[in-house]
Order: structure tokens, then C-alpha cells, then sequence
């Protein structure tokens, strides 16, 4: 198994964890449940699968590839996704002069994040087994 899919491996079960936490959390917390986004925060940890040791190709040229499909796929996905919800669920929730509270704006960083994350890693397992 390549550096890549190990990484996205971790990303897979970081975002899994946390969004199971935060659906686990919000009956009991209610919006305070999105304190557990703060798990997210072990993704900074996805560095460490590419140390190199002796004599030893960390990525290819076939790596760099899918990682950069990868990452355009999970571009576009965010963007697909900030455009729908930002012009057709967005006035249907708060209407047409409605404000749009702030912690909505902030939590939406977050899911944006995982959003992007979770789709590139998805993206970068699906290539790697497609061979």
C-alpha cells in the first residue's frame, strides 16, 4: 500500500470518527455537538505517511497524478456543493431577507473542510484501485 493510500486511509477514518461523534453528540448537546469537529484536527497528522526512509520512493510520478485529480475532484465537489446550498437551500431555510446565524457560517467552514478532504481521499482510493 502506497503513502497515498495510507494517507487517505487516515483521512477516511478521522472524518468518519468525527462525523460519527458530532451525530452521536447532537441529541444530547444540540448545536454544542460541533465541538467535536475539533477530532478533525488529527488530520494535520497526515504528514508522518510521508517520511522517507533509506533508499526508499515515497510517491511516483503515478502518485502525483491521482493526488492531483484527487484534490480537483474534491475542488469541484466543494464548490457544487457551496453553490447549492448558497443559492436554493439557503433562501428556502432563512427566506429571502432572512439572516443566517453565525454559527452557521462558521460550522459551514468546517464541513467544507471535511466535505473536500472526504472526497479527495475517496477519489485518491478509487484511482489507486483502478490500477
Amino acid at each position: 500500500m502506497s503513502a497515498t493510500q495510507k494517507h487517505a486511509w487516515f483521512n477516511i477514518a478521522v472524518i468518519g470518527g468525527t462525523l460519527l461523534l458530532v451525530a452521536c453528540l447532537y441529541p444530547f448537546l444540540g448545536w454544542s455537538a460541533n465541538g467535536a469537529l475539533g477530532l478533525a484536527g488529527l488530520l494535520g497528522l497526515g504528514p508522518v505517511f510521508y517520511r522517507k526512509s533509506a533508499s526508499e520512493v515515497v510517491m511516483d510520478e503515478r502518485d502525483i497524478l491521482i493526488q492531483r485529480r484527487a484534490t480537483l475532484l474534491g475542488y469541484t465537489a466543494f464548490w457544487l456543493v457551496f453553490v447549492l446550498v448558497a443559492a436554493l437551500l439557503s433562501p428556502l431555510v432563512y427566506g429571502q431577507e432572512g439572516n443566517i446565524p453565525v454559527i452557521v457560517v462558521q460550522l459551514s467552514v468546517f464541513y467544507a473542510m471535511v466535505l473536500f478532504v472526504g472526497v479527495s481521499s475517496l477519489a485518491t482510493l478509487i484511482q489507486n484501485a483502478r490500477g
